[in-house]
């Protein structure tokens, strides 16, 4: 305390915890220097807290999400093991949670990314309060967390999932308005659902995206859809293995010529009891699991391998093939697509890579990836611009993406709304002075076709020019192309 007489500190904070019977713990925090002293009751007991007793002081060494005070996915990777580990020696169970905020859109969308993040911050408040400190609550990135948590047994943690979904889906009051936000919640029981940190994660978010069409509002894997379905993850490993897999190609033409100038790759499967099955059947739950990177990679060879035929009918198209930039983190992307052309003999540049993600953060990795695509030789393009996610300060920070789609929803309001044509008028004008390709996409009257190319937009994609077709109905559909496109243009 003789710093504090001598003025040679600011600011001193001192709290005494009493913390279950395990230690005290005397926590002194001062500008420049921190101090931490624990004694212990029980040193064998206190030793294995001194982890988690560190996680919970901000600046220690358990990393903070800046915004909640919540840990961060590092955490999890790096404690979970041990927390597992740790449950399972006494007799106990330990589930994981994954959460999502439904309703948390609306919120950014009216009020604005302030009011988001108060959000984010009572949601991390009340996950934090409603679970003990020998349990771990994450905050994974946007409105998604992570919780892990002990209990007895499968019907405790079940039962604590529950009165979390209670508490969390309590009213949050922003500006004098009370607003619902609503998780959805899967849970995976170790070792029921799986022995290691990256298994939990996979189930539970498998079930944490069946459980927003469930009225329970959370579910775990053993009832979720995915096994119910036939369109899980493992069935649609399996579904590449046994080549049920498709690939058809929708047009994108130029809405002053009328050239087609590329097609779009939309992967389809033929599913053995269900017929073809369009891809938001299967692809949210893919892009949550490892699947991803090989059924990415067969869209790419697929696409490669197709793409002489498409040019026969279109000469000079490209085509483009969607990738989500969680897939390719992690991935030998570059080395398989590095190996794909080569073997394909196409050459890079007729070849556009779209990130799904309509506002991709620039990362170091993720800058580095895109980098190494444009050195290959290929294109970037960001689809779904316009929608709330979406920022034009990406197109500064990531300067490898030659090329925008605007959101299908704002392009479908161009032509009945004002304020939708305004926006695409700004977002046209600041792409093109980025020099950067602006695309619509999801056009279906040649009035919208009208109006975008008024304010500048030169390139279409959507039912009104043709509707994805397997390959060997794309001369059929260009031959009709060249007799219908201008009055479907309406030039």
């Amino acid at each position: 305390m003789d710093a504090v007489a001598d003025h040679r500190v600011a600011a001193l904070a001192v709290a005494l915890v009493a913390l279950l019977g395990v230690c005290f713990l005397l926590v002194a925090r001062a500008r420049g220097w921190d101090q931490v002293v624990i004694t212990f009751r029980d040193p064998v007991r206190g030793r294995r807290w001194v982890p988690r007793l560190m996680r919970l002081l901000p600046g220690g060494p358990g990393q903070q999400d800046p915004l909640t005070g919540l840990s961060t996915r590092e955490v999890l990777t790096a404690e979970g093991p041990r927390l597992l580990a740790e449950a399972e020696q006494a007799g106990g169970h330990s589930g994981l949670l994954l959460l999502d905020l439904d309703g948390f859109k609306a919120v950014n969308d009216t009020l604005g990314h302030h009011a988001g993040d108060r959000v984010l911050v009572e949601i991390g408040r009340r996950a934090r309060a409603a679970i003990g400190i020998e349990d771990l609550a994450v905050r994974l990135g946007g409105d998604e967390f992570a919780l892990l948590i002990a209990g007895p047994d499968a019907c405790a943690l079940e039962q604590r999932t529950e009165d979390l979904l209670t508490e969390l889906s309590q009213p949050i009051r922003l500006d004098e308005v009370s607003w619902s936000i609503t998780p959805s919640i899967g849970l995976a029981v170790h070792p029921d659902d799986g022995r290691t940190i990256g298994e939990l994660v996979q189930a539970a978010d498998s079930a944490m995206y069946d459980a927003k069409s469930s009225p329970q509002r959370w579910r775990r894997p053993g009832g979720d859809r995915a096994a119910s379905d036939g369109t899980g993850p493992e069935e649609l490993a399996e579904a590449l293995r046994r080549d049920q897999l498709v690939v058809h190609y929708q047009p994108q033409v130029d809405g002053w010529t009328g050239a087609v100038t590329g097609f779009e790759a939309l992967v389809r499967w033929q599913h053995p009891e269900r017929g073809l099955l369009l891809p938001d059947l299967f692809l949210p739950r893919a892009e949550r699991s490892a699947v991803i990177a090989d059924l990415t990679r067969w869209v790419l060879g697929r696409a490669l391998a197709d793409l002489p035929t498409l040019q026969v009918s279109a000469p000079g198209a490209t085509v483009a093939v969607n990738v989500s930039a969680r897939s390719m983190m992690g991935t030998r992307l570059l080395g398989d697509l590095g190996r794909l052309l080569e073997e394909s003999r196409v050459h890079a540049h007729d070849l556009v890579l779209e990130i799904t993600e309509p506002a991709p953060r620039a990362t170091a990795e993720v800058t580095g990836l895109l980098e190494g695509l444009r050195a290959l030789g290929c294109g970037v393009s960001v689809h779904g611009f316009g929608s709330a996610q979406t920022s034009l300060t990406a197109l500064w920070q990531l300067p490898a993406v030659r090329e925008i789609k605007i959101d299908p929803h704002l392009v479908q309001a161009v032509a009945d709304d004002p304020d939708a044509e305004r926006l695409c008028r700004a977002m046209i004008s600041a792409a093109r002075g980025l020099d950067v390709r602006v695309v619509a996409e999801g056009v279906e009257t040649t009035e919208t076709v009208h109006r975008l190319r008024g304010l500048g937009c030169g390139a279409f994609q959507g039912y009104l020019l043709g509707e994805p077709v397997p390959l060997d109905e794309v001369a059929g559909w260009a031959g009709a192309w060249h007799r219908e496109g201008s009055r479907l243009l309406g030039r």
